[in-house]
């Protein structure tokens, strides 16, 4: 299948990541967990060999479990794990918030660990790539400063990919997507999203 003015579209309003070469210095991380632990562990890897993370930043690792998660243990103690025994990050460095089972509870959760947002210049929120509009509506609702985040995508799972630049081409990914938009539309309704 090849794009359309549809596909760029719905390209344009679901996957808002910033590109990699234009991220400032971050000092506070929220990441958003999902069932692609080692997707999450490499790109935040790539972000701190980067310099747009580093030692000094504040790095929340958000997520119990999701309705596609296949394993026990908590998706954020899963993203620590990899990143402490994989990459060899100091486990000091992370503060885990286990209670979350959506974006809207990421986001709830984390933000009653940060407290202060007037203390952090840039915010990174790091997340599944097709969800991360979700993810920016949901974080205006609850007044996070919108003004300061970037946002980072995560995509492959086990070689199944639902990215910017490939999410049309696979009937899985379509579907993905166009969950996506359903989604937007009931959680807008339901009033946990902000289009402001």
């Amino acid at each position: 299948m090849k794009e359309t003015e549809n596909i760029k579209a719905i390209t344009n309003f679901l996957f808002i990541e910033d590109e990699l070469e234009k991220l400032k210095s971050s000092d506070l991380v929220i990441i958003l967990c999902n069932n692609n632990i080692t997707g999450i562990a490499e790109q935040f890897d790539r972000l701190f060999k980067n310099n747009v993370i580093n030692n000094d930043s504040l790095v929340v690792i958000s997520g119990n479990h999701g309705a596609l998660d296949d394993f026990d243990e908590k998706e954020c103690i899963l993203v620590q794990n990899v990143l402490v025994e994989k990459y060899g990050y100091d486990k000091n460095m992370f503060v885990l918030e286990g209670e979350a089972t959506n974006i809207y509870e990421n986001l709830y959760f984390s933000k009653k660990i940060i407290k202060d947002f007037g203390k952090y210049n840039n915010i990174i929120i790091m997340g599944a790539a097709f969800a991360l509009r979700r993810i920016k509506l949901c974080a205006s609702g609850m007044d996070y400063p919108i003004e300061k985040m970037q946002y980072v995508g995560t995509v492959n799972k086990e070689k199944r990919v639902c990215g910017k630049n490939n999410w049309w081409q696979t009937e899985e990914a379509r579907i993905r997507a166009f969950q996506e938009l359903e989604r937007i539309g009931k959680y807008l309704v339901k009033g946990d999203l902000d289009i402001k």
